[in-house]
């Protein structure tokens, strides 16, 4: 099994198939880490490098909206989770650091190959980028 590296930060009480998805990423080697309020996410989001926020709507201090400036301007990606009387829509809010809130919705199961997809670009762009010569 690849090691698994801590890309994916999920804050507040996120949907239950959440884990589901969390655990197949797991297996290709893609980690998270749990938090459960705006405030510590955006504390270990000063300190560490996630490419992916996942959040529940509504937090104890706030709404996972709260966490787009932090997360655009570290041309990182957020999607909060929306629950519905029977399932839960996925909102991209931010994508790579451009904010994008309004302009589609996942569903469940779009989630797991939409949040792959990023993790793969953010891998690939980060590779790209080749320091300039001194």
């Amino acid at each position: 099994m690849p090691a698994r590296r801590m890309r994916i930060l999920t804050v507040g009480n996120t949907p239950l198939g959440l884990a589901a998805h969390l655990r197949c990423m797991a297996l290709h080697g893609w980690g998270s880490r749990p938090v459960g309020t705006v405030r510590e996410a955006k504390g270990l989001l000063e300190m560490l490098k996630f490419e992916i926020v996942l959040a529940a709507e509504n937090l104890p201090d706030g709404q996972g909206y709260d966490l787009s400036e932090i997360v655009a301007q570290r041309a990182r990606s957020l999607l909060v989770a929306v629950a519905l009387s029977a399932s839960v829509l996925w909102l991209p809010v931010v994508l790579q650091g451009s904010k994008v809130l309004g302009q589609r919705a996942l569903n469940d199961n779009m989630l797991e190959t939409e949040v792959e997809t990023l993790l793969i670009s953010g891998s690939s762009r980060r590779k790209a980028v080749v320091p300039a010569a001194a």
